[in-house]
């Protein structure tokens, strides 16, 4: 069940390498100002890649395809994906920008673990709220389900909280001897409970450059910085 659970935390802060049928999806954030966007954080344009670096590995993320779903625009990532010894994951990743507000969205996420394979239904959430101050928040939930190609093994629905926290803004970082000007840093908590088990909880910290988009994140001990970058 702990290496089950794995793969659902590893599908939610996968965006270090870099992110149902949703039965509910609730979206709340205790800033009363209007949302309104104070710059660009993540640049969106067909072509556009990150190169992240973790423990040594490099990882390239790229922009390859939009969509519109619902009237909205969805930029397609080539890849979001994570693996450990115990755990490999892969999904396909989008990100939609609506004013200051950030989503991810996430199809179904194929896994295997310990030779069983599975699979996570799909997902969206608020990622990062770019007009927020520093301490403002923003909250939501979803439901997952899992299933299994294994005999005897029940579709598992797990229940998501997650918690978006402002540390900082117009912060100055250097990486890798690069220096990025109007950084904002922050975190998401992700609180998970499946039926009849108590709920666990983990962290993950982001910073994200304005006119850039991720440059650092951290979760587990680990870390993942950023090596390069090409916008179109």
């Amino acid at each position: 069940m702990k290496k089950l659970k794995s793969i659902a935390l590893v599908a939610l802060f996968m965006s270090t390498s870099l992110f149902v049928s949703c039965s509910s999806d609730t979206d709340n954030s205790n800033e009363e100002t209007p949302e309104v966007t104070t710059g660009d954080y993540w640049p969106t344009a067909i072509g556009n890649q990150w190169v992240l670096n973790q423990s040594g590995s490099e990882t390239t993320m790229k922009i390859i395809s939009s969509e519109k779903i619902n009237g909205e625009t969805y930029f397609k990532f080539d890849k979001f994906f994570s693996s450990t010894s115990d755990v490999s994951a892969s999904a396909s990743a989008s990100l939609k920008k609506v004013q200051g507000d950030y989503y991810i969205k996430l199809d179904d996420i194929v896994s295997s673990a310990n030779g069983i394979s599975s699979k996570i239904s799909g997902y969206e959430f608020v990622f990062f709220k770019d007009y927020l101050e520093v301490n403002k928040t923003w909250t939501g939930s979803y439901t997952q389900t899992t299933t299994f190609d294994y005999p005897g093994i029940p579709a598992m629905k797990m229940n998501v909280k997650y918690t978006g926290t402002i540390l900082e803004k117009g912060a100055t970082v250097t990486i890798k001897n690069v220096t990025y000007k109007d950084v904002i840093k922050f975190k998401l908590k992700l609180e998970t409970s499946y039926e009849g088990q108590t709920a666990s909880s983990t962290e993950a910290e982001y910073s994200i450059a304005k006119g850039v988009g991720i440059i650092k994140f951290g979760f587990n001990n680990s870390s993942s910085e950023l090596v390069s970058y090409k916008l179109n």
